[in-house]
């Protein structure tokens, strides 16, 4: 259970059962050692499986005893944290709140569980022995695991090493990210140059087109306030032709579309792509706005090697709407969320896209790159997946966002691309006063995904 959210307790009790993510106890005496013992192999297990809760004060049903039993009623922060780092190595962070479940008169510790980092975590010393000499708890160099059943129990064989080095790997390599991605995330300001004032004119033009258009091709919601631009410009770029451009889209393998529609080319729709001059550059253009599509799309490419697109929102489409709804009792309102991971996944596509086309025109230099946010005020953060949940209202109450900044086209490349795409959303984030959105929390979205 890994996510790039705070933890909301709440979610832990929304549990009906236990599972590989959450662990029931309905008591645990954890100021002796053998309590410890057993806590901290728990703690092990989860921290290895990515994350998860330990719900105390629970019977393993799901239900909830008469009373709190006494030997769990002040359990603490510090105190969990404390066995964590005598029985662990490395020792796994821990959270702890007290809540109320519905229908409970007394309010029970839920513990939250981080992942393990860059190294598995295991036993650093042996848990007390029983009377026949058996260890109890959490034995020294074990690395625990969750299990079916759901049990925590220590690692037997190479499969089940698997997911946790590879958790371990991801963790390595967004903590280098993190370390050699300062300059992308402080990028440099956008350059002043002949072919920015060309490439301003074509991103005005492509959302001015985009705003007439919505006021003659309705949609559920104001198109015309709500949508997202995304433009680019191959800094001193040689130009190309038009027919370039279209050899260019059309060769793209498939990494590089994403299942978006940035720059599509599809030349067997009606929808086929145009050339239009402007500021006396000849481009490709795309309208796609009619009631045939409940996502909505204008995107340019020009001779330049500058492009511009403009798009609705994912999350105010009939079929977002549909699939939440659908397997959930949860409502989805069109043009009320944002959804983060779908716009990390939205400007992950969009900078493949843009690589691929560099790299197709040879080009090694710098990026200028422009991303504006529209209609942001009142959308709330929101997931579409059933798990995760927001444990406060995060809200924008600014209405636009525009993120401009040039980076070396190298740092589009998929091993950095991560810290670019956190300069693009975290600036947009920042308005819902939402959780932060780093190089390491967007590699894991991209992964969930």
């Amino acid at each position: 259970m890994q996510n790039e959210l705070p933890p909301d307790f709440d979610q832990a009790l929304r549990f009906q059962n236990e599972d590989l993510d959450v662990e029931f106890k309905r008591t645990l005496p954890i100021n002796d050692n053998v309590g410890k013992a057993k806590l901290a192999k728990e703690i092990c297990a989860l921290a290895n499986h990515g994350g998860g809760w330990i719900v105390l004060g629970r019977e393993d049903d799901g239900s909830y005893p008469d009373e709190l039993p006494a030997e769990i009623s002040d359990v603490g922060q510090d105190q969990i944290n404390q066995i964590s780092a005598a029985y662990l190595q490395p020792p796994p962070h821990c959270s702890v709140s007290m809540r109320q479940p519905d229908g409970v008169d007394f309010s029970i510790p839920v513990i939250w569980v981080s992942s393990c980092g860059t190294s598995p975590v295991c036993g650093k010393k042996n848990g007390p022995n029983d009377e026949r000499g058996r260890t109890q708890g959490v034995a020294k160099g074990v690395h625990y695991i969750r299990k079916a059943g759901p049990v925590s129990a220590g690692i037997e064989t190479p499969d089940e090493w698997q997911d946790v080095i590879r958790r371990c790997v991801l963790a390595d390599k967004t903590s280098l990210l993190a370390a050699v991605s300062t300059m992308i995330e402080e990028p440099r300001p956008a350059l002043e140059t002949e072919a920015k004032k060309a490439f301003d004119a074509d991103f005005e033009h492509t959302v001015t087109l985009w705003k007439q258009e919505a006021q003659e091709h309705p949609y559920e919601i104001d198109l015309a306030n709500s949508f997202v631009a995304y433009g680019f410009q191959l800094v001193d770029a040689e130009p190309v032709a038009t027919h370039e451009l279209t050899e260019c889209l059309r060769s793209r393998p498939h990494e590089a579309r994403g299942g978006y529609t940035f720059f599509e080319n599809s030349h067997s729709s009606p929808y086929r792509p145009f050339i239009l001059e402007v500021a006396d550059r000849d481009g490709l253009e795309v309208h796609v706005n009619t009631a045939e599509f409940d996502h909505r799309a204008i995107w340019r490419l020009t001779e330049g090697l500058s492009g511009t697109e403009v798009v609705s929102y994912w999350e105010d489409t009939e079929w977002i709407k549909d699939a939440v709804e659908s397997n959930s009792s949860r409502k989805w309102e069109r043009g009320q969320h944002i959804w983060i991971a779908q716009q990390i996944a939205y400007a992950n596509s969009f900078l493949a896209t843009l690589k691929y086309i560099a790299d197709y025109f040879d080009f090694s230099g710098d990026v200028q790159i422009r991303v504006l946010f529209s209609g942001l005020s009142g959308r709330n953060l929101k997931s579409t997946r059933i798990s995760v949940y927001y444990s406060m209202d995060y809200k924008a109450h600014q209405n636009t966002k525009q993120v401009d900044f040039v980076l070396n086209v190298a740092d589009l490349a998929a091993e950095t691309r991560s810290s670019v795409i956190a300069s693009i959303i975290q600036p947009m984030n920042k308005l819902t006063q939402g959780p932060t959105v780093t190089a390491e929390s967007v590699i894991r979205a991209l992964e969930a995904n």
